[in-house]
């Protein structure tokens, strides 16, 4: 073995684990406001240096579009799976408030929805991946109603698209009522409260 290959690689970039710096920066953002916690903050926690993290993720923007794109795969494709669960109008509903009101992960809240609400905070690739995932959402709620007027519990009367604008709004208002230090227990009687018109319509 040469001398070169005995002497260790130099810099962090060869050891620079991404997926643990994608971990390291989603717990930071998810615990805080994400546009409040600096990159110099990320780099100290992660142990890595401020050019070793941008020469992987390119920017501070590419990096929260990273950790947004992890946090949809890891934590928001269970809400869509529960939309698209095919459970039917009531027990999608049921699903989804113990998603809201029960999943331990929530109690800090939801980073996707602390991301849309200071989307104006964040860069021009983060603020289109909040937009693209809200645009989703917002599908797959009109379309888990669609499903549930077509199968006849959704009456013709009522609107899709406002249905499903609030039943997104009420499931993100819950999640925000845990991360303030509600109770879980009381945070599901009130969402069940909320969503008991869908029951009664």
């Amino acid at each position: 073995m040469s001398d070169a290959d005995q002497r260790p690689a130099r810099g962090r970039p060869r050891t620079m684990n991404a997926e643990s710096v994608l971990d390291v920066a989603m717990n930071a953002y998810w615990q805080s406001d994400p546009a409040d916690v600096s990159v110099n903050a990320i780099c100290q926690m992660a142990g890595i240096s401020k050019p070793s993290l941008y020469r992987e993720f390119g920017s501070e923007d590419g990096l929260s579009r990273a950790v947004l794109d992890r946090y949809a795969e890891q934590v928001l494709s269970e809400m869509f799976e529960i939309l698209h669960g095919g459970k039917g109008l009531r027990g999608t509903l049921d699903a989804l408030i113990d998603f809201a009101s029960d999943d331990p992960r929530m109690e800090t809240g939801c980073l996707f929805y602390k991301m849309r609400a200071g989307k104006h905070r964040l860069g021009p690739e983060t603020r289109a991946r909040v937009e693209e995932i809200d645009a989703a959402a917002r599908a797959a709620y009109v379309a888990f109603l669609q499903a549930a007027r077509d199968s006849g519990d959704w009456p013709d009367s009522l609107s899709v698209e406002a249905g499903a604008k609030y039943l997104g709004e009420q499931i993100a208002l819950a999640i925000t009522q845990r991360a303030s230090g509600e109770e879980p227990a009381r945070v599901r009687e009130m969402l069940t409260l909320a969503l008991s018109v869908f029951s009664r319509s």
